[in-house]
């Protein structure tokens, strides 16, 4: 089994800047300005849900950017999609996990 590093993403502003400026950067410029804009709205109504909603959703996608899916993981993916779920785990109504 191949050793696998994944790349840890701090849920801030210029974190997720810097990690969609390495892995995605046609990205970068849209993340920078849904989160001034948010900013700017929570300045005149001190609501800070609209920017942590952008820091959330952004966080996620650069996550995923950073920490692509690996080779085994994009197979294991194309057979689901084909409805073949053999090597999935699933829970029981016990809390038994079981290998399909």
């Amino acid at each position: 089994m191949a050793t696998v590093t994944s790349v840890a993403v701090e849920r801030s502003g210029p974190a997720i800047r810097a990690v969609l400026a390495e892995y995605a950067p046609d990205d970068e410029p849209r993340f920078t300005a849904e989160l001034r804009s948010a900013l700017a709205r929570a300045g005149e109504d001190l609501d800070l849900a609209g920017p942590q909603a952008v820091l959330a959703r952004w966080h996620a996608l650069a996550t995923m950017a950073a920490n692509p899916l690996t080779v085994d993981e994009q197979a294991q993916l194309a057979r689901a999609r084909a409805g073949d779920f053999t090597g999935f785990s699933v829970r029981d109504e016990h809390g038994t996990w079981t290998t399909l």
